[in-house]
């Protein structure tokens, strides 16, 4: 008697490269659906399929795993429109409302709920605030300054709007608008930001 047996692959054990990926999307994943007090490491051990000694190893707090998984999960600075060089056609305004609406994109996707779970949080953790400034918001601010440094040399910005806390006004009232207030933000709110708040704040004089 012949026994019929399946061919059915048994699937490989993620290792290396391929098992910190996953870790990381699990983490982002479980972020965004259940916010930062509720995420725990043995859920996202589950969701990718290993276990919580192999997640330890690498991240040894939840907050580098939530932060790591943030930054891999999240646009980057390019991505959200803050690009290392841009056309020459491009004003600095047309760059700022491009860079506004791909933000706005963001934040309204499933990738702001991410994010509303770690800044809400930071909130209580100066810790976290000061990793999650250090490690996410630093690198798009210093993107941010070039653009404007761009435009002081075209002759588009005022020399004094070159500065850290300029460059942090935008990002900031589209995140107050939609993480903090939850407002939906179109088009028409975007120009209202921009000629109301970042041009009188950032144009030649």
């Amino acid at each position: 008697m012949t026994i019929a047996t399946t061919d059915t692959p048994v699937p490989l054990r993620k290792r290396g490269v391929a098992l910190e990926d996953a870790i990381r999307e699990a983490a982002f994943d479980e972020l965004t659906e259940v916010g930062y007090q509720a995420f725990s490491v043995e859920a996202v051990a589950a969701r990718a399929r290993t276990g919580k000694a192999s997640i330890y190893r690498r991240w040894p707090s939840k907050v580098e795993l939530v932060l790591d998984a943030m930054l891999a999960g999240l646009p980057t600075p390019e991505q959200c429109g803050i690009a290392v060089e841009w056309d020459e056609n491009m004003t600095t305004v047309d760059a700022l409302h491009q860079i506004a609406a791909t933000i706005t994109g963001i934040l309204q996707s499933p990738a702001g709920n991410a994010m509303r779970a770690v800044k809400c949080e930071a909130y209580s953790d100066p810790e976290l605030a000061q990793l999650i400034d250090e490690r996410f918001q630093e690198p798009r601010r210093q993107s941010m300054l070039r653009l404007l440094q761009r435009g002081v040399e075209r002759g588009e910005v005022r020399p004094e709007a070159v500065t850290p806390l300029v460059a942090d006004v935008l990002p900031a009232v589209l995140s107050h608008r939609v993480i903090l207030q939850r407002e939906p933000v179109d088009s028409r709110a975007i120009a209202q930001i921009m000629e109301q708040v970042i041009i009188p704040l950032v144009e030649a004089r």
